[in-house]
C-alpha cells in the first residue's frame, strides 16, 4: 500500500507539474510586458559577479537578433545615441525600466537595469529584436524552478509523510485483524476478531468477518450434528447385518460379507469417536489413573490381539495420575493399538505403558515410519497408500484431536531397534499439598 500511495502520489505530482506549467506557459504568453521585463532582469543577473561583461550576457538569450548590452552613465553624452534608453516618463534620472516595441518582422526589447556592487551602482543598457517565444525560454524555465518545481518538492514530501502516517493508522487494525484471523483455530471456532473502534471501513470488515465466523460456526454444528446421529443411527442395523450375516453358510462370500461389515462398523465407531472428540473441550476433566485405564483397554483389546497371533504386553512406571476424560484416554490407548495392529508386520509384540508421570505410550517393532511420512501422518483422511489400506485413515487424527483436548502432547519416533513409539503427554493433577 505505501508503494501504491507513493507511486499514485508521484503521478498526481507530475500531473499538477504539467497542468501548472501550461497555466504558467499561457499566463506569460499572453502578458508579453511581463516576460520583456523578467527576461532583462534575468540577463542583467550575469553582471552582478564581475567588473566586466560576461561571455553568456553578451551572447544574449536563445533567438536573441541583435543583441547589445553595455554600462552607460547617466550624466555623460554617451547616451544621447541609445534613444531607446530613454526612460519611458522622460525623466532625466536613470530607474530600471523596460519598453516592448513592435517592429516589422518581430519586436523590440529595450531596458535599464540597476547593477549594485556594495556601494558602487552602475547601470546596465540592455537592447534585442526577436519573434515568437523562443526568446523567453529562459523566463519561463526560471518560473517553472520557482513557482512549480520547488513548492512542489517539499509539498510533496509533506503529502507523503501524512499517507504514510494515516495508511498506518488505517493498516494497525487491519493488521491487528490478519493476526487473529491467522491465529484462528478450526478446534475452537468460538473465537472472534476484535472489532476496533476506528476506522470505520474496518471496523465493518471485521464485523462481517465475524458474522461470517458465526454462520460457519452454525454450520459446522449442524454437519458434526449430523455426523454423529448418522453415525449413532448405523450402529443398530449394522449389528443386525452382522448377527444376520453369522446365519449364512460358512462360505468365502460370507467372510467377504462379514469382513467388509466390520469394516463398515469400525469407520461408523470412528465417525463417532470424532465427533465425540470435536465435544470434549467444553467436558469437564477429573483426576484419572492412565495405569487403570490401560488395563482396561489392553483387557478388551486381547481377543483381537491374540486373533492375530501377536502378543500385547502392559507396563506400568512410576506414578501414573493425570487430569482428563476417562473414556476418550481409552480411545487414545484403543485407536493406537489399533494402528499398531494395522501396520506393525507379522507376529510381533506391541507394547503399551504408562508413566513416569502422566504419559503414555504404545510401540510397536514394524518397519518404522519413513521420514517424508512424518508429517502427514495425524492427518485426518490420510493414507500413504489407499489401494493397500482398507481404513478411512481417521485413528491418529482422531488420536490427535482428543490429546489436544486434554491440553497434551504427542509425538511419534522411530524406535532404536526398529519400530515406531507414539508418547502422549496429558496434563498432571494440580499438588494438593
Amino acid at each position: 500500500m505505501f508503494r501504491q500511495i507513493a507511486t499514485r502520489l508521484a503521478a498526481f505530482t507530475l500531473l499538477f507539474a504539467a497542468l501548472d506549467v501550461g497555466i504558467v506557459v499561457v499566463t506569460y504568453s499572453r502578458q508579453p510586458e511581463s516576460l520583456a521585463e523578467e527576461l532583462l532582469t534575468l540577463e542583467a543577473a550575469k553582471a552582478r559577479t564581475g567588473n566586466a561583461l560576461s561571455p553568456e550576457l553578451l551572447a544574449g538569450p536563445p533567438g536573441a537578433e541583435r543583441w547589445s548590452a553595455h554600462y552607460v552613465d547617466a550624466g555623460t553624452p554617451e547616451l544621447q545615441p541609445i534613444r531607446n534608453v530613454t526612460p519611458p516618463d522622460g525623466s532625466s534620472t536613470l530607474v530600471d525600466w523596460t519598453r516592448r516595441e513592435q517592429i516589422p518582422g518581430g519586436y523590440r526589447i529595450s531596458g535599464v537595469r540597476a547593477i549594485d556592487r556594495g556601494d558602487e551602482r552602475r547601470w546596465l543598457a540592455m537592447q534585442f529584436e526577436g519573434d515568437g517565444i523562443r526568446p523567453y525560454v529562459p523566463v519561463i524555465i526560471n518560473e517553472i524552478v520557482q513557482h512549480v518545481i520547488l513548492p512542489l518538492i517539499p509539498l510533496s514530501l509533506l503529502l507523503l509523510l501524512f499517507n504514510v502516517f494515516a495508511v498506518r493508522r488505517v493498516l494497525h487494525p487491519l493488521r491487528r485483524a490478519e493476526s487473529e484471523v491467522d491465529a484462528l483455530d478450526p478446534e475452537n471456532i468460538l473465537t472472534r476478531l476484535s472489532e476496533p473502534a476506528a476506522p470505520r471501513e474496518v471496523n465493518t470488515l471485521v464485523r462481517a468477518v465475524n458474522r461470517a465466523l458465526t454462520r460457519l460456526d452454525r454450520s459446522m454444528a449442524i454437519l458434526r450434528s449430523f455426523t454423529a446421529n448418522a453415525a449413532h443411527e448405523l450402529r443398530t442395523p449394522l449389528a443386525i447385518m452382522q448377527l444376520s450375516l453369522d446365519q449364512l453358510p460358512a462360505g468365502k462370500v460370507r467372510d467377504d460379507l462379514q469382513t467388509d461389515t466390520r469394516h463398515m462398523t469400525r469407520l461408523v465407531e470412528q465417525m463417532l469417536d470424532l465427533a465425540q472428540a470435536d465435544a470434549l473441550a467444553n467436558v469437564g476433566h477429573v483426576p484419572l489413573d492412565l495405569a487403570a485405564i490401560g488395563r482396561d483397554v489392553v483387557a478388551t483389546m486381547a481377543p483381537k490381539t491374540f486373533a492375530a497371533h501377536r502378543d500385547l504386553r502392559f507396563a506400568t512406571t512410576g506414578d501414573t495420575q493425570a487430569i482428563g476424560h476417562a473414556e476418550a484416554i481409552f480411545r487414545i490407548y484403543r485407536n493406537l493399538v489399533d494402528n499398531a495392529l494395522k501396520h506393525a508386520p507379522g507376529n510381533t509384540p506391541i507394547d503399551v505403558s504408562a508413566g513416569p508421570g502422566p504419559q503414555i505410550s504404545v510401540r510397536d517393532y514394524g518397519h518404522g515410519i519413513a521420514d517424508e511420512d512424518l508429517p502427514h501422518i495425524f492427518e485426518r483422511f490420510w493414507r500413504k497408500d489407499r489401494r493397500a489400506s482398507d481404513g478411512a485413515g481417521l485413528g491418529l487424527g482422531i488420536v490427535q484431536r482428543l490429546v489436544e483436548a486434554h491440553g497434551g502432547t504427542i509425538i511419534v519416533e522411530n524406535a532404536p531397534g526398529g519400530g515406531a513409539v507414539f508418547t502422549v503427554r496429558l496434563q498432571a493433577p494440580p499438588d494438593d499439598r
